[in-house]
Order: structure tokens, then sequence, then C-alpha cells
């Protein structure tokens, strides 16, 4: 936005194709070789992620599978599947994929957060620099899937209240098995 200088000028840009707006960028802040830099950063690092996930992944499903991924035959029984969801994902509007990766990614944190205030309760240290933001982490997820399009699509008012009560409720269950 500080870029573009405003809001209607930057929804332009973007309403003709977000490469429009980060050649635009890039052409002017950092001259030619910024813009060969910022291709391979916007193109080719994304790229080689996807790559890097799908391996992952695929490794991941092998080991908990106990098969042999050693040969290629072994490998593409795991990859291609793995390939053909992926593929099958791109006709998802990636905005509804995205949010449910946030979310999701919020839980994962959560779950860390309380990891880590179970780690520093049996230390005993203190653990309220990891069990205040884990209660508000439990708060937020609890509000978002129960008033978000893509979840319950509760009224605000209603999922707010429910969040706030399973949040308490959750806090207290956590207390009382991990508080000695």
């Amino acid at each position: 936005m500080a870029f573009f200088h405003s809001q209607p000028q930057l929804a332009a840009i973007y309403s003709a194709s977000p490469s429009v707006a980060v050649n635009e960028m890039a052409s002017v802040l950092v001259g030619p070789v910024g813009l060969v830099l910022t291709i391979i950063g916007v193109v080719i690092c994304p790229i080689t992620s996807g790559d890097t996930a799908l391996r992952s992944a695929r490794i991941t499903i092998a080991d908990q599978l106990h098969l042999d991924h050693k040969k290629l035959i072994s490998r593409l029984k795991v990859a291609l599947p793995l390939f053909f969801v992926s593929f099958g994902l791109t006709f998802i509007d990636f905005s509804l994929i995205w949010r449910y990766f946030a979310w999701s990614q919020l839980i994962v944190a959560t779950v860390v957060l309380y990891s880590a205030t179970v780690y520093l309760m049996k230390t005993e240290k203190h653990y309220i620099i990891s069990f205040i933001p884990a209660i508000v982490c439990t708060l937020i997820a609890f509000a978002y899937i129960l008033q978000a399009p893509e979840g319950l699509r509760l009224p605000s008012m209603i999922s707010n209240i429910i969040s706030i009560i399973a949040t308490a409720i959750t806090t207290i269950v956590f207390l009382k098995k991990f508080k000695k």
C-alpha cells in the first residue's frame, strides 16, 4: 500500500494480476538484477518448497505404512496418489484452502504452546509465558471455526460466547490435569 499510495490504486493493480504489482515494485525498487532475483524468489522458491513438501509427505507416508521406498516403483506407489490429490486441489478456490491451512497451523501452534506449558510446569519454571498465548490461541481457534463461512457459520455473538465458554472449560481441564 505504501508503494502504490492508496487502496484504490493497489486494488486496480491487483485486479489485473498480482504479478503486475510484483513486476512494477521490483522494477522500480531494485532494478533489472533485483527483478530477476524477485522472480526467482516469487516463482522458483515456492516451486521447490512444494517439491520438498510432497517429498516429505511421501517419505512420511511410506514410513508410517512401513513401505520400502528405496525402489522407484515403491516411491511411485505413494507419490502418484499424492500427485493426483495435489492436482485435484488446484481446482479448489485457493483462498478456501489457505483459510483451512491457516486454521490448522493455528491448531498446531496452540498444541505446541500447551506442550511448552506442560514442560514449563514440570520443570517448575514460569509457565504463564506460554500458557496465556495458548489460551488466546484456543479462543481464536474456537471462534474462527464456529463463525467462518467454511466452518459452522454461527452468528458472531453466539460463536464468541461458545468460544469463551469452551476456552474456559479447556483452561480448567488443562489446569486440573497438569497443575500440582
